[in-house]
């Protein structure tokens, strides 16, 4: 049996003082609590796809608007956001990545197009502070009848007015509708695809 002064008794460990137990715990949490990002905290806005406006269908020229008649069909399926909280400016800006998924009719042929949508501020859910367009470009590889993308919205600022909560303004954003296109959705119930 070893005795005390063997190399096994180097093993033997101090417990800390009860001032260094709490001072690493301090310490940890500071660190964590540097890791929090402003999203994290609750500092910044919601952001949600209008259902009514998520899809977008383009028929082919001179086809009937029905399933038969489409030359593709675009979704938004999910949005990712992130902001900075300005505490002395009272603002956030935020950056959106938003992912879609577009189908289409089988065809040898590639085909890019262009996708019309916006992105909004409200504020309390019905009053529009912003809208800004942007166009987004879906890209089909010859044969190719589905494919996913993403576009990313680098700024959208939110100046929170005085006496107001940043918990009362949302990001909105869906495709930049005609009425004969909002209506084909609501008739034939094509929201958030495949």
């Amino acid at each position: 049996m070893a005795g005390p002064n063997s190399s096994d008794a180097t093993l033997r460990r101090r417990p800390f003082g009860t001032a260094a137990t709490l001072g690493l715990i301090a310490l940890s949490a500071l660190l964590l609590a540097g890791c929090s990002s402003d999203n994290q905290k609750g500092l910044c806005p919601s952001a949600n796809i209008l259902v009514p406006a998520s899809t977008l269908t383009v028929f082919r020229q001179n086809a009937p608007a029905d399933p038969s008649g489409e030359l593709y069909t675009v979704w938004m399926s999910n949005a990712k956001t992130g902001c900075d909280f300005d505490k002395h400016d009272l603002s956030t800006d935020s950056r959106i990545h938003i992912l879609f998924k577009a189908t289409r009719a089988p065809s040898d042929q590639g085909g890019t197009y262009k996708v019309p949508y916006f992105v909004a501020v409200t504020h309390k859910g019905s009053r529009i502070m912003t809208k800004k367009l942007f166009v987004a470009s879906i890209v089909f590889a010859p044969g190719e009848t589905k494919t996913a993308f993403e576009d990313t919205v680098d700024s959208t600022v939110i100046h929170v007015g005085r006496g107001n909560k940043i918990g009362e303004y949302e990001i909105v954003m869906g495709f930049q509708l005609t009425e004969a296109q909002l209506d084909y959705n609501v008739k034939n119930n094509h929201f958030a695809g495949p």
